[in-house]
């Protein structure tokens, strides 16, 4: 339908506009078009001035909302209504029923194509379903989760023809052609092993650790058990697990421990372990007290699997977990991996005060012993000041710190 020109001139106006706008939303609520008045309107006076162009000057001067029965008799001078004009201009206007019932009918669609992709390779419906219900999966709508699953569909294949054991890189290779695709970082790598924790009833894996590995070996897969590292000083592991085994032969030095050293028997004396984020705090830890050092840990950044494995045993075995990082964003991330695995760790100067007196900044002077209670007050402190503080800088304050509770311990 031909809009004429001097209507189409008229309706790129803002008050015009406005009122289109509100057709539009009356369309897609499937309520009238063509009668009634628009209430929720909000016009200024230029934008009625506007709007009069069609409705006159006595309307402006009303004070009254816009009536659909007074717009569509003036359209109807040129054979238009209301409802034609908007859709002439904007293109048909799909209710939002309409709509709804069309997204839910992709949605239906597509999880119907994922099971399918999965009962095609064996796995029972009730296992389907389980790991469909998982948060971390692609919302159905946009075939991303179809795709994922055929993938996944994929690697079941041919871990059901794998004789013996295969490790996950050359899985993944031969698969996918990507060594990299099965990794925990990649959501086809934790698709399929919260897929095979759930054939397997065994628990969901978060990360690449206990679960990770043990969702993998049920399937014949082994992970990659050294390429995950933590660097330890002193730390008072006894058992046969490789680790125990290196920090008895390395009193003071800081050694790098692996995740496939940390496989097998060890238990720690329940001890406090303090916990940092940079290499550098560990080096000068040895250089200073050596042997005499209070146990520590080291994350070298984002805890690696190798790193929360080990602090999870260590807080299991009643070790009391002191930990800080960098006062930044990844110190954060770093604190919140330290608590998934130890919940009642406590703060060692990553507090508030601290930041503040770091940062030559005011701030509360409350000390939170709890990491999870200083972590929460630290984020808000630290969104306000925006300046992110370094452990290194705090270097001698650390040291200090070591070397009173050496001494507190003899």
């Amino acid at each position: 339908m031909v809009v004429p020109q001097g209507i189409a001139d008229w309706v790129r106006l803002p008050g015009p506009a406005a009122v289109l706008d509100a057709v539009q939303l009356r369309i897609r609520r499937e309520q009238r078009t063509e009668v009634g008045p628009l209430t929720t309107l909000r016009l200024t006076a230029e934008q009625r001035r506007e709007i009069a162009l069609m409705l006159g000057t006595r309307w402006e001067l009303s004070g009254k909302p816009v009536r659909l029965q007074d717009l569509a008799a003036r359209l109807a001078e040129h054979q238009l209504t209301v409802r034609s004009l908007v859709e002439s201009l904007c293109g048909p206007i799909e209710p939002d029923r309409a709509r709804r019932d069309r997204a839910q009918s992709v949605v239906v669609a597509e999880l119907e194509r994922t099971a399918g992709s999965l009962a095609a390779v064996g796995v029972p419906s009730p296992v389907v379903e389980q790991w469909l219900a998982d948060t971390g999966l692609p919302r159905p709508g946009e075939g991303v989760l179809a795709a994922l699953a055929e993938q996944v569909g994929e690697v079941m294949t041919q871990l059901q023809g794998i004789e013996g054991k295969i490790r996950l890189a050359q899985l993944a290779a031969d698969v996918l052609n990507d060594a990299h695709a099965l990794d925990s970082d990649r959501i086809l790598g934790r698709a399929v092993a919260r897929l095979l924790a759930i054939v397997h009833e065994l628990p969901r894996p978060q990360r690449a650790g206990r679960a990770w590995r043990a969702a993998w070996a049920a399937a014949g897969v082994v992970c990659d058990g050294v390429s995950s590292r933590v660097l330890v000083l002193n730390l008072p592991l006894t058992g046969d697990a490789p680790a125990a085994l290196l920090c008895a032969a390395a009193p003071g030095e800081p050694i790098w421990l692996t995740l496939r050293s940390l496989i097998g028997n060890w238990t720690a004396s329940a001890v406090d372990v303090f916990v940092c984020e940079n290499p550098t705090v560990a080096e000068a830890a040895a250089d200073a007290l050596g042997a005499s050092c209070p146990p520590l840990v080291c994350t070298d950044g984002i805890a690696s699997g190798a790193a929360l494995d080990l602090l999870a045993g260590l807080s299991g075995a009643g070790c009391v977990i002191r930990a800080r990082a960098d006062f930044d964003p990844s110190g954060f991330i770093i604190a919140g991996q330290v608590l998934s695995v130890a919940p009642r760790a406590l703060s060692w100067r990553f507090d508030v005060p601290t930041y503040a007196y770091e940062s030559g900044t005011s701030g509360d002077q409350v000390v939170t012993e709890g990491l999870e209670a200083a972590v929460a007050a630290l984020a808000d402190g630290y969104r306000t000041v925006n300046a992110p503080v370094h452990e290194e800088r705090m270097l001698a304050t650390l040291l200090d710190d070591l070397r009173h509770s050496s001494e507190v311990q003899r």
